[in-house]
């Protein structure tokens, strides 16, 4: 390339002199809200640390399990939170959490709570300012299992962010379902693409 000729801008903000990442939440969505989501977690590099596939059944490695267990651990300690189809892959985790938070009144409604609940940029969406938000779910859960694999095996981690899916009808929760089920089946066709679906 001639030095010379113009240069392509990034003209993306800087957030402490570097480049920030876009979010993938969707805007003036609030993730505490009841619905349906479709949450991916990938491991560190994709390292296959929970086992392998093994004509079609996932083989769970010491480390699967535990990752296995904690999810089913997740309404125990966020009791507006269920779970719905999960499956551990190698290198990632899908799983179906619904939201439904039950409401005394209005003592968990943001709205009502005056200007404490608006937190900064985000306002009235920002994931950190409800008990059961996706967010403080996803935390728990990937610090929970970072802490406990570590015990046995020095090393693990997980990717930084999430990928979720909003789920919007009866419809889109069974073709997930389906995905989630038929995943250990597809994985050596799709273990070369990104691990969630074009929903």
């Amino acid at each position: 390339m001639n030095n010379d000729e113009p240069q392509p801008k990034n003209n993306k903000p800087k957030y402490k002199g570097k480049y920030r990442i876009d979010s993938t939440r969707l805007p003036a969505w609030s993730y505490a809200s009841n619905a349906g989501y479709f949450v991916t977690i990938c491991t560190d590099g994709k390292k296959c640390f929970f086992g392998e596939v093994v004509e079609g059944e996932m083989q769970r490695s010491p480390i699967g399990e535990i990752a296995h267990k904690l999810w089913d651990e997740i309404p125990n300690h966020f009791s507006n939170c269920q779970i719905d189809s999960f499956c551990v892959m190698p290198n990632h985790i899908h799983g179906i959490l619904v939201i439904n938070q039950i409401r005394e009144g209005d003592a968990m409604n943001p709205r009502t709570q005056g200007d404490r609940q608006w937190g900064g940029v985000t306002g009235l969406f920002n994931p950190m300012l409800s008990k059961n938000s996706l967010s403080k779910i996803i935390r728990w859960y990937k610090g929970r299992c970072t802490f406990e694999i570590n015990q046995i095996y020095e090393g693990f981690g997980w990717q930084g962010r999430f990928h979720d899916n909003i789920i919007r009808n009866e419809f889109a929760l069974d073709q997930i379902r389906q995905y989630i089920i038929n995943n250990p089946i597809n994985w050596e066709r799709d273990r070369e693409q990104p691990p969630h679906p074009p929903l």
